[in-house]
């Protein structure tokens, strides 16, 4: 079926989407709280933020909006498989080739597959969809990820070709895994406007198993399941993907208002739901939370100022008095469950001695008032960081008392996520700031961290940080590309654009009755066809 064991080597790998973990205030749904269900086929699920309400592959950035619609909407080419060491698997594509070159790549695509409107796709529409990323007037923020892309050819309704100008090691993956989008719906309206269409915004049209039949902004989304889905029509009828924040879930779990509920982490709390009978499922995930520095910020510009900061920061502590342990300080960018970590790279130390000496050195003297000077100059900066996400919250209370123990004044900021974001990714107006990254199993950074990516919003900059992103994906040797990533790895320890801070468990609670729930660190919904209610 394949024509190289290189496929096999690189299916270890699985693109999604690099996503913000996000945060709003959610409002009360008290149309799908208030009373249980009566159909057994409806279930309910809980996030405790809401959706921006980009719902397309090529445009989300949020999480919540993959949690609420673009991943059950939409699907690829290829499939990764959990229960088989997240192998490639047939999906839309029957069979795919690789060239001995590895640097063309072939798809065919099933002859039964359709869009939620009855239209058949066809290689136009995967052609559509890559082109639509690397159109110079693409407003997204992935168009990184296609720039060895040469050309994409098709060759009739079913068979594609993917031909690079480069290796590139990320591509096989990215490409086969990418949900296509319908180009019969898109065509006509300018690549720049897209993200205004309503298809995106209010009725995503995807091939995935459930299709969004209800939006109700910054409340919920109702799915339907696909009747003509090509892996057969899922089990469960109707599934409400509703916001809660994380104070109400486990009332609503415990009432039956709720059958499965995405929960932060807490020991306590998972033995009060499995007091109740509620079944508990969590497992390290492919994420981290982080403080980002404005590097061109005359405070923050100073590397030694950073380093103080990280040192002055107890992130073993955090992790105890949010999570009782139930999560990781985080080293850099490489979650801990990506084969490109490296277990041996040492983070900064909390060292509150060492923060002050290096202020010190710095320049900044301490006053009797307990905090830093230099040249009349207080050294005080804002925290901004988003609502809804309650660890989160509390977290940027530690950060703030950590800091002003060492002379740093930290004013805090609280904003809804999306004001946060357009402040951070859009206007470059910020000083600090708490987010999070959701990442994929494919490990390059490009999207995030080269030089000119749009999510690159600190601006970090240094010479060697393109130069080793690019080398990485230069070549599909695990071994050499394991060594550029530690060496890019310890450059983000050294030159410090974040403080890395945690790394939480995934967590979902669910009631007995909703069978064959899996989770995995890269896709809630990769079985979701194989759930079952029994009520």
């Amino acid at each position: 079926m394949f024509k190289k064991s290189l496929f096999f080597l690189l299916t270890v790998f699985m693109v999604v989407a690099l996503l913000f973990v996000v945060g709003c205030e959610p409002e009360a749904v008290e149309e799908v709280v208030d009373e249980e269900p009566d159909d057994e086929d409806f279930l309910v699920m809980a996030i405790w933020s809401a959706p921006e309400g980009l719902f397309n592959p090529n445009l989300y950035e949020s999480a919540y909006d993959a949690y609420a619609a673009v991943d059950p909407v939409f699907t690829g080419m290829m499939d990764h498989d959990p229960d088989a060491d997240y192998e490639l698997v047939p999906n839309l594509a029957e069979e795919m080739e690789v060239s001995d070159d590895e640097m063309t790549f072939t798809y065919h695509l099933r002859d039964d597959i359709y869009f939620h409107d009855g239209e058949p796709v066809t290689t136009e529409d995967v052609k559509f969809t890559f082109e639509w990323m690397m159109d110079e007037d693409y407003t997204g923020v992935r168009a990184a990820y296609w720039e060895s892309i040469e050309e994409i050819e098709v060759e009739d309704e079913t068979t594609i070709h993917f031909h690079l100008s480069d290796v590139d090691a990320p591509a096989l993956i990215r490409i086969s895994t990418w949900s296509i989008s319908p180009k019969h719906v898109f065509e006509g309206t300018p690549i720049a406007d897209l993200e205004e269409h309503p298809n995106v915004t209010e009725q995503p049209i995807g091939a995935g198993p459930y299709k969004l039949t209800e939006y109700e902004e910054g409340q919920f989304t109702t799915l339907e399941a696909f009747e003509d889905y090509h892996r057969g029509k899922p089990n469960v009828d109707q599934i409400t993907v509703k916001v809660a924040s994380s104070d109400t879930q486990m009332a609503e779990l415990i009432t039956g208002s709720t059958d499965l509920a995405w929960v932060q982490p807490e020991r306590d709390e998972f033995e009060a739901y499995q007091e109740e009978g509620l079944e508990v499922v969590s497992y390290p995930a492919n994420a981290y939370q982080y403080m980002g520095f404005k590097l061109d910020h005359p405070i923050l510009e100073d590397v030694d100022v950073r380093h103080a900061i990280t040192h002055a920061i107890d992130r073993w502590e955090i992790v105890d008095a949010l999570f009782d342990g139930m999560s990781s300080v985080q080293v850099s960018h490489m979650s801990m469950v990506s084969w490109a970590y490296d277990e041996d790279l040492d983070p900064l130390p909390y060292d509150p001695d060492r923060a002050n000496e290096l202020l010190d050195e710095a320049g900044w003297e301490m006053d009797d008032d307990g905090y830093r000077y230099k040249d009349g100059e207080m050294l005080e900066l804002t925290l901004s960081y988003p609502s809804g996400n309650v660890p989160r919250e509390r977290n940027a209370e530690i950060i703030q008392d950590m800091l002003s123990d060492v002379g740093i004044s930290i004013e805090l900021d609280l904003m809804e996520f999306t004001t946060l974001a357009d402040a951070v990714f859009e206007e470059n107006d910020f000083e600090l700031y708490l987010m999070g990254w959701s990442l994929a199993i494919e490990p390059d950074p490009s999207g995030i961290w080269l030089s000119d990516d749009a999510w690159n919003a600190v601006g970090f900059d240094h010479p060697d940080n393109d130069e080793l992103i690019r080398k990485g994906r230069s070549t599909t040797d695990f071994d050499e590309r394991a060594e550029i990533y530690r060496d890019w790895q310890q450059l983000l320890i050294d030159e410090a654009p974040y403080v890395w801070l945690y790394a939480e468990d995934e967590a979902f609670v669910h009631t007995p009755d909703l069978k064959n729930f899996q989770g995995d660190a890269f896709s809630m919904w990769w079985n979701v066809e194989e759930w079952e209610l029994d009520r």
